[in-house]
């Protein structure tokens, strides 16, 4: 059976994302000429005008046609979130290339990795990155170029063939004449989909087009009662805090609807959670995209009943991983007047399919409904689609925003017949049409919100002279939802769990990092070779049950304890 979205129809765009948010440009700053798309959060002063967008972009686009980049052609950039983001991935989109974000924190290994899968010819970072950057396109022949923006006080001469990001923004903009189609490839962002390594993601100018309609009317309907009450929106009066990394899909949407809306984003280099206490209070910030991690911080953190928040902030959403009830709860004691609610995606359907209804009140054990233009499919463990509510298996998704598919894995079979993308997440939907994403089967771990593919870390494991064999599963992790731990069979006995700690972190980002290892005589294996994870799962929860009976005191101990107190 599949169920399909009630919510009103949502009319989509036919023109390019680069020509769209030029055109949102357009219109803010021809209301107002000093309207400011950016700020910096560290300094208030750093900001970026609406008027000052599209030159940018188009002198950039001019350098880049002389460098020989042509339609077709995959930039990549490890920036953190800043105005030069933006504008270098408007610049490759004009010239009709795809952009290809990487996380600012990656290291060398892992943006090698990405470099040479995407076939990257051109990447842009700065110089707190530039050194890793060069240490990565040393083993990627195809990298031309690197386009460096200056941070340093002191000016050094750069390298051969690493060119000044500034210097090459202010050439003169001369007209570039390419035809940009809507079914090319704008976005390649890279993804472990339900399993494995991380993957390109082919998303086009049409798939991003559709997400950004389907949000801007969510955000027009649902969320501006919610800020604004029955007055009229008046979004170019406000601010929002922009904290989410943008190489993230989920972060990445939600600049994107900051600039169509005309808000001012306050653009985090890094999550400060003082910084971005003050700026919410300052700046009277009512709307915040956030993740569960940052509303752990929320619901506990002392600080923050000390900066009163709570009557600015109108509207939380979170997604990226589901959020409990009990801290939802905890969330919303300390935050009564925000509508707290939560949605669903993928980086594969470019950001949300399900997304919550002002009407229904606060989403604590939902994300929401599907989004409009979007067709729900359920499939049991046998494949089969399942036709009662309240039912859970297997969530499959169709619509306008399902990427065209991996780089380079044509074979992958995410995306059915149908056209449906297979999520590898667990839910149902129940009689108001309401999401529920009840647990995962798929082996990815999520992180603080963050993909982290079990077999990318087995590899660095497996590179490790005195590894023999390895295993990685999630286990349950009180503030990051979930967090590695590692099986290790050893080839040497002399392996110690310090020595694969400091070979990991010179490797993988701090999010990928091992929390716990355990060494055994073998990995758990089916006669294909698969990993038994299942069982290794169940190991760890038994290992973890006897370690708390350990841990626990006993009714005397306590008794004695709070007497000592």
């Amino acid at each position: 059976m599949v169920f399909v979205s009630k919510a009103a129809s949502v009319k989509l765009s036919t023109t390019t994302v680069h020509e769209r948010i030029f055109e949102a440009c357009r219109i803010h700053a021809s209301a107002n000429k000093d309207a400011v798309c950016f700020i910096d959060a560290e300094t208030t002063t750093k900001k970026k005008l609406y008027k000052d967008v599209e030159p940018t972009v188009n002198s950039l686009a001019t350098a880049l046609v002389k460098l020989g980049f042509k339609p077709g052609d995959v930039a990549s950039q490890a920036f953190p979130n800043c105005p030069e983001f933006l504008v270098a991935m408007l610049a490759v989109m004009k010239c009709g290339g795809a952009m290809s974000n990487a996380s600012a924190i990656f290291t060398d290994y892992e943006l090698q990795l990405q470099f040479c899968d995407s076939n990257t010819s051109i990447v842009f970072t700065d110089e707190d990155r530039l050194a890793r950057i060069r240490r990565a396109t040393a083993k990627c022949p195809g990298v031309r170029k690197i386009i460096c923006l200056r941070t340093f006080p002191l000016r050094t001469e750069f390298p051969e063939n690493v060119l000044d990001y500034v210097e090459l923004t202010q050439t003169p903009d001369q007209p570039i004449n390419v035809n940009v189609s809507m079914d090319s490839i704008a976005l390649l962002p890279y993804s472990s989909g339900t399993t494995g390594r991380p993957k390109g993601c082919q998303l086009t100018h049409r798939n991003i087009g559709a997400m950004l309609d389907v949000a801007k009317a969510h955000l027009e309907t649902d969320v501006a009662p919610a800020m604004f009450g029955k007055e009229k929106a008046t979004w170019h009066k406000e601010h929002t805090v922009l904290l989410l990394p943008w190489y993230h899909a989920y972060g990445l949407n939600t600049m994107f609807e900051t600039i169509l809306l005309g808000m001012t984003g306050i653009v985090f280099k890094k999550f400060d959670t003082i910084v971005m206490l003050n700026r919410i209070k300052f700046y009277k910030v009512k709307l915040a995209w956030l993740v569960p991690p940052m509303l752990i911080f929320l619901a506990k953190d002392p600080m923050v009943p000390i900066f009163n928040t709570a009557p600015f902030l109108k509207v939380i959403m979170s997604a990226g991983a589901t959020a409990g009830k009990q801290l939802c709860e905890e969330v919303s004691k300390r935050f009564p007047n925000a509508w707290l609610c939560q949605a669903y995606g993928m980086t594969e359907m470019v950001q949300f399919t399900t997304i919550p209804r002002f009407e229904d009140g606060n989403c604590f054990e939902t994300v929401g409904n599907l989004a409009s233009t979007y067709e729900l499919k359920i499939l049991d463990k046998e494949k089969k689609e399942i036709t009662t509510i309240n039912t859970v298996g297997q969530l499959c998704f169709r619509g306008p925003t399902v990427m065209k598919g991996y780089l380079k894995r044509e074979e992958a079979d995410i995306i059915d017949k149908d056209g449906f993308l297979l999520t590898g997440d667990l839910g149902s939907i129940d009689d108001k049409g309401r999401i529920h994403v009840t647990g995962r089967i798929k082996e990815l771990i999520k992180v603080n919100g963050m993909q982290v593919p079990p077999v990318e870390i087995e590899d660095v494991l497996l590179l490790h002279p005195k590894v023999k064999d390895c295993a990685v599963i999630g286990v349950p992790d009180e503030h990051k939802g979930e967090s590695p731990k590692a099986y290790i069979v050893k080839k040497d006995h002399t392996l110690t769990e310090a020595e694969l700690t400091e070979f990991v972190r010179q490797k993988l980002s701090s999010y990928k990092w091992i929390d716990t290892y355990e060494f055994i005589d073998s990995i758990p294996k089916l006669p294909s070779g698969k990993i038994q994870r299942k069982k290794l799962k169940k190991m760890a929860e038994s290992s973890g049950s006897t370690e708390s009976e350990a841990s626990e005191p006993s009714q005397s101990e306590r008794s004695s304890h709070s007497i000592r107190r």
